[in-house]
Formats: structure tokens, C-alpha cells, sequence
């Protein structure tokens, strides 16, 4: 008997002997290790304390094999749900994917990378918001949740269900038409998060509308962060008049705010949307709380109530004036200041401020102080289309100790 029980549990696992057939054998070892009579003098020492190791190594093989199995059969195309009439995913969105996408290229990471610096492809995410949706009366998307995206993309969502209304299906389409210029070859990206069957979906959609150059970014923006790439805030465009309005206020008045909170008002900034989402900016600053000085044979506008004082540096060369939801270099360097202490006599743009600039949930912008030397400026740029300021080389380290250590855009009209 004892050597029946040691052939059972060390029987190879193969054709003839499967998983099934091994586990009628294990039934009968069990019942052989359950009997209550002590086992037979014969039986090696070791074989009581051997049993659960033989049961683990018994089970083992059998588990492995049949996991291969479900990986083999979740990950082959022909297995996966999608309505037979219509070639879409219905329901369960968020669940395995399949390799490819018919018709279209399916990107990794480094393909993705690769796309976008040999072209300009249109990326489309299509991530489903958590809320209520777009509301009825003026478009705008309620959503209780936020979402982060790659740089240059647009937010549509709900374009990925399997059945859209006649009006989510308008949007999409009307929205592909007017990003892509109506060229049905342009290069166009979608991409949701990992295992996400929406991006699966639009992806498809768009072929089968004619879109000959799809591209699907499977991993989308969880593959994105894992490979180090840079998310930014996401806004969902409109579902009605297809603009980001409501990320750039027409009219917006700038403040610097001091570590009490305390606000001073320095000037005001206009944006005029795009329809791709980017916006010209018309900055003035200006206002009564500022006083004129000649510093270094140079006029300044300064906030000179204070021990140290806020000195604005406009910016000396030319700019092309536009900002996007990812992008507000162009603002940020309209709002550059030195400070100085009142005591000093002259202004040294070493100790130049530098306000990163973040949009707010309310509607708006903030801006971080960070120090660092704007001497650069005073040399043009060898390129005119670079901007010459390396923002490595500036620090927030001291912010909460400067007069100001924060800067508000805030839309006109809304309450402090």
C-alpha cells in the first residue's frame, strides 16, 4: 500500500495522465491518509509529515496547467464577447482586450513615442467619466471624478459604448470631421486605460466610418505613466459646441497672493478659444497698487509697500501668444517679477520669480513661486521659437518665505 500512495503522488503529469485522471487517484490517497488505524510498521518514517508536500506538489501541476489554458483561451481573438451583428464590445467594458484591432495598428509604448515624433497624429481619449454626463442645456459634462490624459489630447467621452444615441454618435463624428480636417487618411490615436474596451471600440467605429490610418493605444494612459510619460489634467470637450471654454474664462483678472492669503490685484488677462482647445492671451499687467522706478537705467513697475519688494519683468522678445490646456508657457512668461529688498539700490535678476501656472477645478489658474536667474534674457535667443528660461534651474525651496509665494488667475465675475 505505502508504495501505491508514493507511485499516486509522484505520477508525471502528461497526456495520459491528466489532470483528471490524477485527481480520482488523489481521492483515493486521501481517503488512505484519513483511515484511523495507524498506518502499517512498513510505511517509510517520513511519509505522514511527507503527505501535505505531496498533496501541494500534486496539486500544483494541475492548477499551472489549467491557468495556461484560461491565459491561452482569454487571449485568443475568436474568444472574446463582442455582438455578432454589429463587430462591438456591449457591456463589461473594462476587461481583457485583444491583441489587435481589425483594420487599424494596435501601439505599445515605444510605437506610441515613436508616432508622435515622426508625425502629428490626432489623439482621442475616450475614457468614460464617473458622474452624471453631459448636461442637456449647455453641454458642459458633470462629472464627479477627475481624469489625467496625455499631453495634446482630446477628452471625448462615451464615443466607446457599443451602441451610441444619435446624438453621442453626431458628437463623435462631428468632432473626428473637424480634428482631423475632414482627411480620412490623417493619423489618428485612440487610447483609454489598460484593458479598456471603449478605445477597442472608437477605434473600430472609426475604421468602419472610412478612417484608413487608426491607430489604438492599448495600454493608454496606465501604460503612459508606467513608462514615466507626463499626464496632465483633462478636460472633456463640450458636448454640444465642441470647445473647452470652460478651461480658459474670456476675461480673468490676475492677483498675487501673499502667505496670509491676502490678495493684491496686478492686472487682467483675455483669452480667445480655438476650436482645437488653444486660446490667445492679451496680459496687461498694470493697476494702482504698482509704483514707477528706475532700476539699473531701466523703468520698472513695482510692488514697493513692503520690506521686499515685487518688481514685474516683462518678457523682451516676442511671443506667440497661445496657450493650451497642457501648455501655458506663453502666459507664464508674461508673468515673470524680480524681487529685491527696498534697502538695495539698484535690481539683480538673479533673483528672479518664476509662477508655474496650474489650472484650478473652480475654473482659473494658480500659480507656484519658484526663484531662479532670469540674467538669460538679456540676450536674445539663438532660435526665436524656444524659450530660453530651463526651469531645472529654478526652486520652490524658499516660496513660503517670499512676499508672495502664489499668483491667481481668476475669471471675472467669480467670487473670491
Amino acid at each position: 500500500m505505502p508504495e501505491r500512495i508514493l507511485c499516486v503522488a509522484m505520477m508525471p503529469l502528461d497526456e495520459e495522465n491528466g489532470p483528471a485522471s490524477r485527481t480520482r487517484l488523489l481521492a483515493s490517497v486521501l481517503r488512505l491518509a484519513s483511515f484511523a488505524t495507524p498506518l502499517p510498521a512498513s510505511l517509510p518514517a517520513c511519509l505522514p509529515a511527507c503527505l501535505p508536500v505531496l498533496l501541494a506538489l500534486f496539486l500544483a501541476a494541475p492548477l499551472t496547467s489549467g491557468l495556461a489554458q484560461s491565459v491561452e483561451h482569454e487571449t485568443s481573438a475568436e474568444t472574446y464577447d463582442v455582438d455578432p451583428s454589429t463587430g462591438f464590445r456591449m457591456e463589461r467594458y473594462r476587461a481583457p482586450v485583444p491583441a489587435s484591432v481589425p483594420g487599424g495598428v494596435t501601439l505599445d509604448t515605444p510605437a506610441m513615442l515613436d508616432q508622435l515624433e515622426k508625425g502629428d497624429p490626432v489623439l482621442f481619449d475616450v475614457f468614460p467619466p464617473k458622474g452624471l454626463g453631459a448636461d442637456p442645456i449647455d453641454g458642459q459634462w458633470v462629472i464627479s471624478e477627475g481624469h489625467e490624459t496625455l499631453p495634446g489630447a482630446t477628452w471625448l467621452p462615451e464615443v466607446g459604448r457599443g451602441h451610441l444615441s444619435t446624438e453621442h454618435e453626431a458628437y463623435f463624428r462631428r468632432n473626428l470631421d473637424r480634428l482631423t480636417g475632414g482627411d480620412l487618411s490623417r493619423d489618428i490615436v485612440f487610447f483609454c486605460t489598460a484593458d479598456c474596451w471603449q478605445s477597442w471600440n472608437a477605434a473600430k467605429r472609426a475604421i468602419d466610418w472610412g478612417y484608413s490610418a487608426v491607430h489604438w493605444y492599448a495600454t493608454g494612459t496606465d501604460g503612459w505613466a508606467e513608462a514615466g510619460g507626463t499626464l496632465i489634467e483633462a478636460h472633456p470637450l463640450n458636448f454640444l459646441d465642441d470647445t473647452l471654454a470652460s478651461v480658459f474664462p474670456e476675461d480673468a483678472r490676475l492677483f498675487l497672493v501673499d502667505a496670509d492669503g491676502g490678495e493684491t490685484a496686478i492686472g487682467s488677462v483675455r483669452f480667445a478659444v480655438n476650436d482645437d482647445g488653444s486660446a490667445l492671451i492679451d496680459v496687461v499687467v498694470e493697476g494702482e497698487n504698482f509704483s514707477d522706478h528706475f532700476l539699473n537705467m531701466y523703468p520698472f513697475k513695482c510692488l514697493a509697500d513692503a520690506p521686499e519688494w515685487f518688481c514685474y519683468l516683462p518678457y523682451p522678445y516676442e511671443l506667440d501668444n497661445t496657450v493650451g490646456p497642457d501648455d501655458l508657457t506663453d502666459l507664464e512668461y508674461q508673468l515673470l517679477f524680480v524681487r529685491k529688498a527696498a534697502s538695495e539700490f539698484g535690481i539683480d535678476t538673479w533673483n528672479g520669480v518664476y509662477y508655474k501656472l496650474s489650472p484650478l477645478a473652480e475654473g482659473g489658474f494658480e500659480g507656484a513661486l519658484f526663484d531662479g536667474d532670469l540674467t538669460v534674457l538679456q540676450a536674445p535667443p539663438d532660435d526665436p521659437d524656444t524659450r530660453p528660461l530651463d526651469l531645472t534651474e529654478f526652486f520652490d525651496d524658499e516660496a513660503a518665505r517670499r512676499r508672495f509665494p502664489r499668483l491667481l488667475i481668476r475669471p471675472s465675475g467669480s467670487s473670491r
